[in-house]
């Protein structure tokens, strides 16, 4: 705490206070262009938040409320008269109709066991090993899913104290086998003894061609080296400079050599090196035989060695026709039954396996005695086991094809077989979840656009407040008269007036600024402009009309007649959703603004939304930045802000040392007038006058 005046009768603190005054000026001066630029990034961020928030909620195809889903714009709502046995939902494809659906289900080959199965056993299944643990039943059986689904076999276990027993005993508790692939052939077996058959070839990678029988003292450093290749039926020839590639001793330099040789040939698909012996290959960059021919290189007329590059080889086995005659085998983890097979055995192979998502294709040996089964995969660790199951085990039973006949009101079939339990016809989806064996189901279908109207509604509604905030912001005009206030002013004004005072600072902060004005731009642009392919259709011919406000915050925003709107859905729901969500012609002969007009106002807005808010490389994000984003600190307007702060932060060092300087200096003149007043009085007492 200072005291100060005692000798000189003045008010030091208020006049260094008042000599300082232009300096604190100067400081608070930064403090509020900096929080004008804190106030510009949040008004930004909070733009870039609403619009990230439109996007996610319309736009995002991971949604399943997503506007560009096609199944969002169904019209047509189906009932089923069990839904229990047949679900149907429609998509914006779908017609009014009605169906009747009868027939099976697919169903699942299972293995049951009862009993238990303990610690520490193990268990076949499809010829792998596996060992049970776990304390419990349950236990063992979650372990064994595990193992399973990690060994790549499509079968699943549980326990369960409902055994399906037809021995007619109750109270039966054991584990149940069964395959995750539906269908007759989805066959699996638990136990049994299998021996491995057929002649294996492994993997082979594929090698690059080479041409060799050059050395770098071939080319000469006194004259132009002339390389000479064939691409296709034309004659190349390449020059090299001798100066290029000399050393300062006068020798050739294999790095220069290196270098020069690889700029000229990586065209031609050709890379060079040259080992320490001075010898050069040049080496394909392609792999295989059949991607480059001999180019008949040559240097300075000396035709090099081409040596052919190999194919790849896939790891295969080859098994004899004669020894798999109505026998069961296992091809990479799936039992096949070959007695099930009707026509070409490798054609029915090649069914199984593709029902089981697996990577092995079967064909014949040319001479129809060989079966050839090829991985599709390469790598050293690729290999094809085939097994011949020739102890049968428990082997699984129970497994049908789907079998479903589903009749339109016109009497139009469809029988649908296969494994699955789910079917697609003209944008109408059935899910059967079992047989339909008495009755057949109904289903009805009835136009319904609510859903999609609502929708619609909700769309429009958000999009109106988002262009009426950046209206808005745009659009205030900024009042200065109104300026950040200092730590000083708020000390003299209640809470309240404080809150009413920021409010007018913010305000018109962000007035015709050109990135939010050009992302508007954009928004309306794709509201307004006519959509090519979609029978002459426009928002406002379906209710949704522009408001007349060209001047005001309204401006891009639309009102809806729910009740036009509605009517032109029942009427033409298809041709409506084609206007929003028609995507974008791949035609690369098409120009920008014919793609544009070919393309669906919500995907026009959805490109907009994105580059503009939801990218890293947008304008604002580079400008104001997002919280939890990459470039929340990374951007203009935070290192901006952070320069502010360190000026002001060195303007305060440079105020505390100006003001102390004169704390010092009216110091001393306190200590002067001490000694003036001691003098005084020392004088006045020796003249009698004090």
């Amino acid at each position: 705490m200072r005291i100060t005046g005692l000798a000189t009768g003045l008010d030091m603190d208020e006049i260094i206070k008042n000599s300082m005054k232009p300096y604190r000026i100067k400081i608070d001066k930064k403090g509020q262009d900096k929080e004008i630029l804190e106030i510009k990034q949040k008004l930004y961020r909070e733009v870039i938040k609403d619009s990230r928030e439109f996007y996610n909620k319309y736009f995002d195809v991971a949604s399943s409320n997503s506007l560009l889903l096609s199944k969002n714009w169904s019209s047509v709502q189906f009932t089923s008269s069990n839904d229990s046995l047949v679900s149907v939902t429609g998509s914006g494809d779908a017609r009014v109709d009605n169906y009747k659906v009868s027939g099976t289900v697919a169903k699942a080959n299972k293995v049951e066991y009862s009993g238990s199965i303990e610690n520490g056993e193990k268990i076949l299944i499809n010829g792998v090993e596996f060992t049970l643990t776990g304390e419990t039943e349950r236990e063992r059986a979650t372990n064994l899913n595990n193992a399973l689904k990690e060994a790549g076999i499509n079968v699943s276990v549980k326990y369960t104290d409902f055994i399906e027993s037809n021995t007619g005993k109750d109270n039966k508790s054991g584990f149940v086998f069964e395959s995750k692939v539906l269908g007759k052939d989805s066959g699996f077996t638990v136990g049994g003894k299998f021996s491995h058959i057929g002649i294996k070839n492994n993997w082979e990678k594929a090698t690059a061609a080479t041409i060799t029988g050059f050395k770098s003292n071939d080319f000469k450093i006194d004259g132009d080296n002339v390389i000479s290749l064939m691409i296709g039926e034309e004659k190349k020839e390449i020059t090299i400079n001798g100066e290029k590639i000399k050393n300062e001793d006068g020798t050739v330099d294999n790095e220069k050599l290196i270098k020069e040789l690889n700029n000229e040939l990586k065209s031609h698909k050709l890379s060079a090196e040259i080992n320490d012996d001075g010898d050069i290959t040049f080496t394909s960059t392609v792999l295989g035989k059949d991607n480059i021919v001999n180019p008949e290189l040559s240097i300075n007329d000396n035709l090099g060695t081409f040596t052919e590059g190999k194919n790849e080889v896939k790891a295969s086995t080859t098994v004899e026709l004669s020894n798999m005659s109505n026998k069961k085998l296992v091809l990479d983890n799936v039992l096949i039954d070959l007695s099930k097979a009707e026509g070409n055995i490798d054609d029915y192979i090649n069914k199984v396996l593709k029902e089981q998502g697996k990577n092995v294709v079967a064909s014949l040996s040319n001479d129809g005695k060989n079966l050839i089964l090829t991985s599709k995969l390469s790598g050293e660790d690729t290999k094809v086991d085939v097994s011949i199951l020739e102890v049968e085990g428990a082997i699984a039973k129970g497994g049908v094809d789907a079998n479903l006949t589903i009749t339109n009101s016109n009497g139009g079939k469809y029988v649908h077989t296969g494994i699955s339990n789910n079917v697609t016809l003209d944008g109408v989806n059935f899910k059967f979840n079992g047989d339909i064996t008495g009755d057949a189901i109904s289903i009805t279908g009835k136009q319904d656009v609510t859903e999609i109207k609502d929708n619609l509604v909700k769309f429009f509604n958000d999009y109106n407040i988002l262009v009426e905030k950046i209206n808005k912001l745009t659009t205030e005009k900024r009042n200065r008269d109104f300026t950040p206030l200092t730590e000083d002013q708020k000390k003299e004004m209640s809470e309240d007036e404080i809150k009413l005072w920021n409010e007018k600072v913010e305000k018109g902060q962000l007035s015709r600024d050109m990135d939010l004005t050009r992302i508007n731009n954009s928004l309306k642009q794709a509201m307004r402009t006519f959509v090519d392919g979609t029978g002459g259709l426009n928002l406002e011919k379906i209710g949704i009309s522009p408001v007349a406000d060209y001047a005001g915050t309204k401006n891009g925003t639309f009102t809806i007649d729910e009740n036009k709107l509605t009517k032109a859905l029942e009427e033409n729901s298809e041709e409506i959703m084609n206007m929003f969500i028609k995507n974008t012609p791949k035609n690369d002969e098409l120009t920008y603004s014919k793609k544009y007009s070919q393309t669906g106002i919500m995907q026009r807005l959805k490109t907009t939304l994105y580059d503009e808010f939801m990218t890293v490389t947008a304008s604002l994000m580079k400008k104001a930045g997002f919280e939890g984003t990459s470039m929340s600190y990374n951007n203009d307007i935070t290192r901006s802000i952070e320069k502010y702060e360190q000026k002001m932060s060195d303007m305060e060092k440079d105020f505390s040392r100006r003001e102390q300087a004169l704390y010092t200096k009216y110091a001393n003149l306190e200590t002067m007038m001490n000694k003036y007043n001691s003098q005084q009085s020392y004088l006045m007492q020796q003249l009698g006058l004090g």
